[in-house]
C-alpha cells in the first residue's frame, strides 16, 4: 500500500525581527490550519546584519520544518527563476502569504502588484491560497479618523486569513513563540549575575535607522533620572553587536548594576530573557515587538517615519510616544532637511511620566524576578 504524501504549505513572510513577531498571529494560524503538514518558511535574507533573519526569530520545529531564502528586493530573473525550480521540485500544495502589501498610488497598480506576486507562485506549480489581498479594504491602508491611527498590520494579516478560521489578536496563545526549554536555561545562565530578589528592567536604545534614533545624550540624560525613579532595579540591555558601546556607556550610568547582552545572544534567547523584565524601554525596534510578544509592558519613543498605527506593537499594556509632525509618514532612511524633529521632541520627562504610568497602570511591583511565575 503506497503511503500517504504528506502535504507541503508554504508560509511566505519577508522583514526581519519586528515584521517576523507582527506576523506572529498567523503563523499559529498556518499551524493550526495545517497540523499534519510540513511546513516550509519562505523568507528573505535580510540586507543588514543589524537584521534577524525570520528563522532566527521563529526557531525551528514549530513554525516550519524547513527554510528557504532569497536575497532581499531582489529583481534579478536568474535568481527568481532558480527559486521557481526549488519550489516546484518541493510540489508545493499550498501556500498562506503573510507579506505586507505594498500600497502604490493606486488601487489598480497595487492589484496588479498583487497578480504579478500570485502568477509567480503559480508558475511554482502552487494552486490553493490562502492571504492575498482581495478585497479594497485589503489594497489599501485604512485610516481610523477618530485616533488617528492606520490600521494595525497584525489585524490587517488576520482579515486575509478568514478562509483559515479566526485569529483573536487578545488572545496569548497567538503572540507565543514557544521558547524551547534550552534557550530559557541560557537565558537564566546569561542573568545569574543579577539578584533575583530585586526587580529587573531592559533596554534597547539601538537601531536600524537614524530617523529612529532618540540620540545617546537623551539615553544618558534618561538613566541618570531613573537611577531616582526605580532604586534598586536592575537592567538588561539588549540589541545587536555595534549597539554594545553604546548599551555599555548606559549601564555604566546605571552603576553597573545589570548585564549587557548586546551581540551576545540570539533573538530567541533575548526574548527568554525578557520574560524576567518587568518593563521594556526602547526605540520602535525588534526587541520592543519582542517585549510586548512575551507580554512585557514597553514604553516605546516612536519617530514619524511612519504613519502610526501599522507597525505599533501587540497589547494594550503599553505606552508609546509618538509625535506627530507634518513630515510625517515621510519613510526617509535619513533624516538631515527636518533634523530628526519628530523624534527629537520627545524630551526626558515625557519618557519618565510614561514609564511612571505603566508602572501604575499595570501594577508592577518592586518584587524580584524569582518571584514571577514559570516562563
Amino acid at each position: 500500500m503506497d503511503s500517504v504524501k504528506r502535504k507541503r504549505v508554504l508560509v511566505y513572510r519577508i522583514g526581519s525581527m519586528g515584521d517576523t513577531i507582527i506576523a506572529l498571529p498567523g503563523f499559529h494560524k498556518a499551524v493550526e490550519a495545517f497540523p499534519d503538514a510540513e511546513l516550509i518558511l519562505l523568507a528573505n535574507r535580510p540586507p543588514s546584519s543589524k537584521a534577524a533573519a525570520a528563522q532566527t526569530v521563529l526557531g525551528e520545529g514549530y513554525f516550519f520544518h524547513q527554510v528557504i531564502n532569497y536575497p532581499s528586493f531582489t529583481r534579478n530573473p536568474l535568481v527568481l527563476l532558480r527559486l521557481i525550480r526549488q519550489l516546484r521540485v518541493l510540489k508545493i500544495d499550498a501556500m498562506v502569504n503573510l507579506t505586507t502589501t505594498r500600497i502604490r498610488k493606486t488601487i489598480r497598480s497595487t492589484k496588479l502588484g498583487v497578480l504579478r506576486d500570485k502568477l509567480f507562485f503559480r508558475a511554482a506549480g502552487i494552486k490553493q491560497f490562502y492571504g492575498f489581498p482581495e478585497t479594497t479594504e485589503d489594497l489599501v491602508l485604512t485610516y481610523d479618523n477618530e485616533t488617528g491611527k492606520q490600521e494595525w498590520e497584525a489585524l490587517r494579516i488576520a482579515r486575509r486569513l478568514e478562509s483559515l478560521g479566526p485569529i483573536d489578536l487578545t488572545l496569548d496563545k497567538y503572540w507565543d513563540l514557544h521558547y524551547t526549554q534550552q534557550e530559557r536555561v541560557i537565558a537564566a545562565d546569561v542573568l545569574k549575575t543579577l539578584d533575583p530578589n530585586r526587580p529587573v528592567f531592559a533596554a534597547c536604545a539601538g537601531t536600524k535607522r537614524q530617523p529612529n534614533d532618540w540620540e545617546e545624550y537623551n539615553w544618558l540624560a534618561l538613566f541618570k533620572a531613573l537611577k531616582d525613579d526605580l532604586p534598586g532595579w536592575q537592567l538588561i540591555m539588549l540589541g545587536a553587536e555595534d549597539e554594545r558601546e553604546r548599551a555599555q556607556k548606559l549601564l555604566d550610568c546605571w552603576n553597573g548594576d545589570g548585564v549587557n547582552l548586546c551581540g551576545k545572544t540570539s533573538p530567541r534567547v533575548s526574548g527568554a530573557a525578557l520574560k524576567h523584565a518587568k518593563l521594556f524601554i526602547g526605540h520602535d525596534s525588534g526587541p520592543m515587538h519582542l517585549s510586548a510578544a512575551g507580554g512585557t509592558p514597553c514604553v516605546a519613543i516612536y519617530s514619524a517615519r511612519n504613519l502610526p498605527g501599522q507597525w505599533f506593537p501587540r497589547g494594550d499594556f503599553n505606552k508609546l510616544i509618538y509625535h506627530r509632525v507634518e513630515c510625517a509618514g515621510c519613510l526617509l532612511e535619513e533624516c538631515i532637511a527636518q533634523q530628526k524633529k519628530c523624534i527629537l521632541s520627545i524630551t526626558v520627562d515625557e519618557v519618565r511620566k510614561a514609564i511612571a504610568e505603566v508602572i501604575v497602570e499595570q501594577k508592577i511591583d518592586n518584587l524580584g524576578f524569582s518571584a514571577k511565575t514559570e516562563i
